[in-house]
């Protein structure tokens, strides 16, 4: 029989203090993992924690900063020294914090680079510090987390630039799936469509994009972290094993977030 469980796995997702973070923790905690919650600051990273402990999981906060290859580095020596090989990795950290989605002409040059630092960068510092344990122990997963912005372009939203690093590093997550599968690990991203932290911009119609995007839901509902974490529960586990090197739209019915 195909199982979702996750007993005795350890876990590490990044920007897990949080909305669609928090959700994923919460599942995987939910199904047996223990949990580690990585933010930026170690607040959130201990409100994420402290939020999976309360719901019954395990959980252990650390904070560091995934653009910065030193501190990943030095971070993730420390977890595998003081509670063993990270099984399973999800790459859910995101937009900069502060950022503005301004058109192209609009964007200063000095607002280009954190969007390649943190989705493209700090995603590729998580997977080539921990690939190499999930290799050597023959079995590993990795979730990248992405959006339709990846995929397909939005008149008038902005965003050049995230979209741009989402498109980039679900390129990069495909090859590096080639190379790891052979050892029983496996790569996919998820690319998320309107989440809820985007409620009330959607509800105040405020974006026509937005708006847009919003009539083209199938479902007609925004996306929760409840929703992003049932399906890294699914590719995390036996369940999913023979599934990698895909990108997964999860928005609502409608294709690439539109």
């Amino acid at each position: 029989m195909t199982s979702f469980a996750l007993d005795g796995r350890i876990a590490l997702v990044t920007g897990g203090g949080q909305n669609t973070g928090l959700g994923i923790a919460r599942a995987l905690a939910g199904a047996g993992a223990h949990v580690i919650v990585n933010d930026i600051t170690a607040e959130r990273a201990e409100a994420g924690a402290a939020a999976v402990r309360d719901a019954g999981g395990a959980a252990t906060p650390v904070a560091f900063d995934i653009t910065s290859y030193e501190e990943v580095s030095a971070a993730t020596k420390k977890i595998g020294e003081e509670i063993g090989v990270v099984d399973i990795l999800v790459n859910n950290a995101g937009l900069p914090a502060g950022a503005q989605m301004l058109p192209f002409l609009e964007t200063p040059r000095h607002e280009w680079n954190p969007y390649i630092d943190i989705n493209i960068f700090g995603s590729l510092h998580m997977m080539h510090a921990l690939l190499p344990g999930m290799v050597e122990q023959g079995w590993g997963r990795v979730v990248q987390i992405s959006s339709g912005s990846g995929s397909v372009a939005s008149r008038g939203l902005g965003g050049t630039f995230y979209g741009a690093s989402k498109a980039g590093i679900e390129g990069a997550v495909r090859h590096i799936a080639t190379e790891v599968g052979p050892m029983g690990v496996t790569v996919n991203t998820l690319a998320l469509g309107l989440m809820e932290k985007l409620r009330d911009a959607i509800e105040s119609k405020a974006s026509p994009m937005l708006n847009a995007i919003w009539e083209g839901n199938v479902m007609q509902r925004i996306g929760t972290g409840d929703d992003v974490g049932a399906a890294c529960l699914w590719l995390c586990s036996g369940a999913g094993e023979f599934v990698s090197g895909q990108t997964i739209h999860l928005n609502g019915g409608s294709y690439s977030g539109r």
